[in-house]
Formats: C-alpha cells, structure tokens, sequence
C-alpha cells in the first residue's frame, strides 16, 4: 500500500464523506471516485477526475433556490416537532425514535428523502427499500421495519452509533442544517 500526502482541506472533505464506521479513505474515494470496491491491477485515475474532487471541495454543493428554502425550513419544523414532542421525550427505545426521526423527514420532502435513501447504504447491506424482503436478504438476522406514512423499510438492527450514522448520511443528503444533525446524532451514541 502506497501512502500519499494531501492538504488538511481536502483530507476534511473525504473525512466528511465516511458514509459507515470503519470506512478507509481509499473506501471512501474508490465511491467518490467511481472505481470498483476492491483494488484492479492498472486502474487509472485520470487528472480531470481528481481535479473534479478539488473542484468540490472548494466550491458549495449548489446554490438553493427558493423552493430548496422552503424545503429545507420545512424538514428543520418537522424535526423540531418530534424533538420536542412529549412521545419523543418520554421514548426510551432507540429503534422507535429512529424510525419517527426518518418518518418526518419522509414527510417533510419525500422525494429528496427518496434520493437520499438512495446515497445511504453499507459495504454489504442496503438500509432503505420500498420492499422487506430486499432488506431481509442482504442478510441473516437482518431485521426491517415499515416508515410509517411511507412506502419504505428501514434496516433497524444495527446499533444505536450505525443508526446515528444512516440519520445522519439522510439528513446530509437532504441538506438539514449542519447543528441539527450534531444535535440529532448526539441521541445516538
């Protein structure tokens, strides 16, 4: 294994990309990048592709148009009401206040809550599905539960810092505000 140097910017980015526990930063830039999972003898990464990921680095994600404004007000309300929520509070199971923290941010913006269900998944197991059983096969033992309003299943038995780390990588995706995601995480350590 070769060791390269790289500035604290860029090492911050790709650290800000780890989708699961224990991801490898070649993990992390093979998916960034596109490549195949396990190391091909004479893969190529050609310049543009590594300029690409300076590029984003440097650059927001995009700029938000109103409507994104209003979405994202909208996932920030709902996440507040169930925060603050006495049947919240009072829960003392991880797994139900998961599964009401994903409920509401379906509710707040289904579609990009569809894509980001998209972009969330583990090495072997995927985590969302709109079908059981595509959930309960990528494993034994594998437990699934239904998001309530939704069309879509949850993995639910992973611990409670992996349950933290989906909510997270959702919430990323649908673009909540940074401290609401530390704050929300903080539950699920």
């Amino acid at each position: 294994m070769k060791r390269i140097e790289i500035d604290d910017e860029l090492y911050q980015y790709i650290a800000s990309r780890t989708q699961s526990i224990g991801e490898t930063a070649s993990d992390i830039l093979r998916r960034l990048l596109r490549l195949p999972q396990s190391p091909q003898p004479f893969v190529l990464v050609q310049e543009h592709m590594i300029n690409e990921l300076k590029e984003l680095v440097k650059t927001p994600s995009r700029t938000t148009s109103k409507k994104d404004d209003f979405n994202a007000e909208k996932t920030v309300a709902k996440l507040e009401d169930i925060l603050n929520s006495e049947h919240f509070m009072n829960e003392n199971k991880n797994v139900v206040r998961f599964i009401m923290l994903l409920a509401a941010l379906y509710r707040s913006n289904p579609t990009a809550f569809a894509k980001a269900t998209e972009k969330v998944r583990g090495n072997e197991r995927i985590y969302f599905s709109q079908s059981e059983e595509e959930i309960l096969a990528t494993g034994s033992g594998v437990k699934a539960k239904q998001i309530p309003d939704s069309p879509f299943w949850v993995i639910t038995n992973n611990n409670t810092a992996r349950k933290g780390l989906i909510l997270k990588g959702v919430m990323e995706s649908m673009q909540v505000p940074a401290k609401l995601i530390e704050r929300i995480q903080a539950l699920f350590v």
